[in-house]
């Protein structure tokens, strides 16, 4: 059986931001919704799941900013024109027949995480458009990554075999090499100074940072990297611990909890028409 879980939040803000502000003649905004059920009814002919997860963040701190002050720290607020649409998509998705979940104190990324490390009965597809997903990748999950370049939609699926030929490195390695080139749409600080390049090189040497630093004296390493990583250690081993996606959540993890359910099919004309998506 195929498990299709999504991302709702990475969707939401790619729709909104790679489509013009669009309204209903009452000047309701709409583009976030049309755009994410664009995305969402290509990914259900892609898969065609049975069961369908869509994880969505709450506004409630999670334990990473409570371990972190600094995490996710600069992010501008979510813009009204995009707040107002979360609810009505929510609408639409229970009208179609998915299970909208969310987890207070954690990511949508660990909901993603758990669900997808507990199924093990079938093939699990994890939609996404935020790379951090790939460490989840597996022999029975695979990570639809959406990218959009000039105007149009790309969804590469990646296994451990994609992964490996475009990155040189495993899923789990995947977080060794956040954990020294950090990332700035999460504010997760890495090591100073180590950019993706040389972060990439010594992961594939050695593994993971814990390998690195206890052969930090031998390291084969410039002079200038190796005194950085001395003096960047603590963030390093804070910006793993801040970039591994959590896979025990405290969610409900049976897939039967997420089987679609039989449309609402007179609710979901009403939504969208209410939204004058007609098309759709």
């Amino acid at each position: 059986m195929n498990f299709l879980v999504i991302d709702g939040n990475s969707f939401l803000f790619r729709a909104f931001y790679g489509i013009k502000l669009l309204t209903a003649k009452d000047g309701h905004y709409t583009n976030a919704i049309f755009g994410f059920m664009n995305i969402f009814l290509s990914l259900i002919e892609q898969t065609n799941p049975e069961a369908v997860a869509v994880a969505f963040d709450t506004d409630k701190p999670t334990f990473r900013h409570n371990m972190f002050d600094g995490y996710k720290a600069g992010r501008k607020k979510m813009p009204p024109e995009l707040a107002e649409q979360i609810e009505p998509l929510k609408k639409i998705l229970r009208a179609y027949g998915c299970t909208i979940i969310e987890c207070p104190g954690f990511e949508a990324d660990d909901i993603l995480g758990t669900l997808s490390h507990a199924y093990k009965d079938g093939k699990c597809y994890v939609a996404t458009g935020d790379r951090d997903s790939l460490q989840i990748v597996s022999d029975n999950v695979s990570v639809l990554l959406t990218t959009t370049k000039l105007g149009k939609t790309h969804t590469v699926e990646y296994t451990p075999a994609v992964l490996l030929e475009e990155y040189g490195l495993t899923p789990s390695e995947m977080i060794e090499l956040k954990a020294l080139q950090g990332d700035n749409s999460d504010n997760i600080p890495g090591v100073a100074g180590i950019g993706p390049k040389t972060a990439g090189e010594l992961i594939k040497k050695y593994k993971s940072i814990e390998a690195i630093y206890e052969n930090i004296d031998a390291l084969e390493a410039t002079a200038s990297v190796k005194n950085k990583l001395v003096v960047g250690k603590e963030n390093a081993f804070l910006s793993k611990t801040l970039g591994t996606i959590n896979l025990s959540a405290p969610i409900e993890t049976d897939v039967s909890a997420y089987l679609l359910k039989e449309q609402d099919k007179e609710e979901l004309k009403n939504q969208l028409a209410y939204h004058e998506m007609f098309k759709l």
